[in-house]
């Protein structure tokens, strides 16, 4: 669960950034989720847009996960921890997962 934690996290990451489409996480995320982080990369996109700077920065450069920790909630949720940085910027991503059918599905992602 660990490297699918932190295979989702990657993604979404490189997602947001605009390196990749959200929709590669479908089988991974819940709707609601997947509409978050669309939100979140058009946001970040249009921010891009007037600072170039900070583009060069964050958008170019791979994502490198540094750290892993998880807690299991409950039989039906488990939370993960995702460290990575970017270049040099520390990026934490939080994901809650629920266990839905026969699958764990991410059901809540915080990049930050």
């Amino acid at each position: 669960m660990a490297l699918a934690a932190c295979r989702i996290a990657c993604t979404s990451a490189d997602a947001v950034r605009g390196k990749l489409s959200v929709d590669r996480l479908h089988r991974a995320m819940t709707q609601p989720c997947l509409e978050r982080l669309r939100t979140m990369q058009y946001l970040l996109d249009a921010h891009m847009l007037t600072h170039p700077s900070d583009k060069a920065k964050f958008c170019y450069l791979p994502t490198v996960p540094t750290l892993i920790d998880g807690v299991i909630v409950s039989q039906e949720t488990l939370e993960m921890a995702v460290f990575m940085t970017i270049g040099q910027e520390d990026v934490r991503v939080t994901l809650r997962f629920r266990f839905i059918g026969s699958r764990w599905m991410c059901q809540y992602a915080d990049l930050g």
